[in-house]
Order: C-alpha cells, then structure tokens, then sequence
C-alpha cells in the first residue's frame, strides 16, 4: 500500500516535492491557497501582455550542468527551452540575484547562471503545466491549523495523510503547528533572517520603442530587468523591472533607464507590486522575495522537523531560485524515503 503525502503549498517547490512523491510511488495532495497553482512561477496577462510574475530564466541547464542532472532524467528537458543570451551585469557590480547576497549563494546560486541561461517558451506556467498535469491538487485552500498528521482549511475542509510537507515559509509553518515543538527548534526559526522585499515594475511598452534584448541586465545589485517576449519587428512588448525594499519604484525606474537611455518614454502602462503584495501572495513574511539569508550552510533547515511526521521543503530550506528550491525538493523526497 502506497503512502500518502499531503503538500502544503503549490508554489514551485510543492510542485516539484510532489512529482517527485509520485515518481516514488506516494500519493499526494497538493493544497495551494490561491486560484491557480505556481507561486513566483505564475504567468498572468494585462492588456494582452504576457507577465511572469517571478520566472525568467534558469542557469545550469546544458548537458552536464546542475539543473540539467536534475531535470533531464525526469523528462523535463523535452519542454520548450530556448538558450538566452549570458545576462549582464553593467556599471561595474557584481551579478547578483539579490541585494546583499552572501558569497555562500554567490557560489551556488549565482555560478550555475556563469555556465549557460535559458528562457522557457511560454514561461513559467510551461513548467507548472507539466509538473502538475499528473498531480492531484486542491485550489483555494488555505492552511489555518497543522495538527497530528491533520489540516484544517479556512473553508473548515480538514485533509489527513500519513506525513505532512510544507512547502511554505518555515516561521508561517509552525505559527500553524498545534503540537508541542521543543523551544530550541522554534528558537532558531526565530533568528533566521528573511531577505529584502521585492518591488516589481510590469510594464507595457509603446510600440517600437525598445529594443528587445535577449538576457537580463542587472545594475549592481540594485536592479535587475528582465525582458517579456519581442514581437514580429524585434521590439519589446514588456520589460519586468525589479528591486528591493526600501527601493521606491520611481527608483528603479531610474536607475533603469541608466542603461534603457527610453525607457521613461517607452513605458506605456505599469503595474506594481510592493513587499506587501508578495507577502499576501507567497505568505513569506515581508514579501522576501528569496526566503532565508544562506551565510552559511549553518543557515540551512534540514527537511526534517521535530514532528516526526511533518517535513519541509522550498527556497526556505535551501538556496533560491529553480535549481536551488528543486535541490531542496530532491533532499526532501530522499529523506522521506529514508
């Protein structure tokens, strides 16, 4: 008799946990509290423009390279995958993915993108599609209370299995959690700390007006810009501006337009999203759009809880990004099937 997983959150690193599971021959219930699966891999559309709400390219995924051994022997490599351009990094900064980055994620979190970039047609919600096409998943439930193998939903739905996996922020996790947990475990939750908030700039661009360049451009590590699709002429459509808490976004729009000489002009129509809308969109406290600060591998959670049957995985417990929240969803499957 097969096993039963229930995975708490639907975000990358519950999607992939969950195929995994599969693969290992576990049922699995995926709940996400949203209206559609993906987390920071969610695309969405305003005034027929296209947006990746956190997706944009990965590293490392040529043969031989970190995601590529991941990935190849699930069949993932058969999606649409395209190699970008190397993303630059202008004004003499160091290519950094987040502000105050750690030489520890410099080095595995940064690196792999050194090796080669790609972008994925379609974006991320290719990658969700096929991740979730052969998963069972629940929409629009959100976790109130974790308890004994147990989870009560706000819609009083309550939902059983054999282990519980969060794939959510760690603190938000066990402020859910009923049952004792030793004082030193919740202690060191405590002191791990959250990187800046995001503030993010989706913009649609007048026609003919900029360029479209095939990578990313990141300006020190105070602004990366990452570029939608072109259209027929080679133009882009949209440009997805990003920077981190206390940054404003007339900020970053400056500070982009240092090297999009256009941009102010070019900008028809902008959507923003501050820490606050990240927060009540991935729960992560302070809209930390990569989780917990690595200095270290002292800063790693393992998969692991106090709770014997309650298990984490997601960015939080390893590095960010697609190859480091997939390398904690490896971690997590494997010491499940300890």
């Amino acid at each position: 008799m097969s096993k039963h997983a229930l995975i708490i959150g639907g975000g990358l690193g519950g999607l992939f946990c969950g195929y995994l599971l599969n693969r290992s021959r576990w049922d699995v219930t995926i709940l996400e509290q949203g209206n559609q699966l993906g987390g920071a891999l969610q695309t969405f559309s305003r005034d027929g423009i296209r947006f990746d709400t956190g997706f944009h390219s990965v590293g490392g995924l040529a043969p031989g390279e970190p995601l590529w051994e991941i990935f190849h022997p699930l069949g993932l490599m058969y999606l649409p995958w395209v190699k970008a351009g190397d993303d630059e990094c202008i004004d003499g900064g160091p290519f950094m993915r987040l502000s105050g980055s750690s030489d520890f994620e410099i080095e595995h979190v940064i690196k792999p993108y050194q090796g080669s970039v790609w972008r994925l047609k379609g974006g991320g919600k290719t990658l969700v599609d096929a991740l979730a096409k052969t998963q069972d998943y629940r929409l629009r439930k959100k976790v109130v209370s974790i308890r004994d193998r147990e989870v009560l939903c706000s819609d009083n739905s309550t939902f059983r299995a054999d282990v519980i996996v969060s794939a959510i922020h760690p603190r938000v996790t066990f402020d859910l959690v009923k049952d004792h947990v030793r004082s030193s475990y919740l202690k060191r939750l405590s002191k791990l700390e959250d990187g800046p908030g995001a503030v993010t700039l989706n913009c649609k661009l007048r026609d003919g007006m900029l360029r479209w360049e095939d990578h990313a451009i990141f300006i020190g590590n105070k602004v990366m810009i990452h570029f939608g699709e072109p259209d027929a002429d080679g133009y882009a459509k949209s440009v997805d501006l990003m920077g981190f808490a206390p940054i404003t976004p007339e900020e970053i729009k400056e500070i982009a337009a240092t090297r999009l000489k256009d941009l102010q002009y070019a900008i028809e129509k902008c959507w923003v999203s501050t820490p606050a809308t990240w927060e009540r969109f991935t729960g992560t406290p302070g809209g930390s759009a990569f989780g917990i600060v690595k200095r270290s591998s002292a800063d790693y959670l393992p998969p692991e809880t106090p709770l014997p049957w309650l298990f984490l995985t997601g960015q939080n417990i390893g590095l960010h990004g697609v190859l480091g929240t997939c390398m904690s969803a490896v971690n997590t499957v494997n010491a499940l099937n300890k």
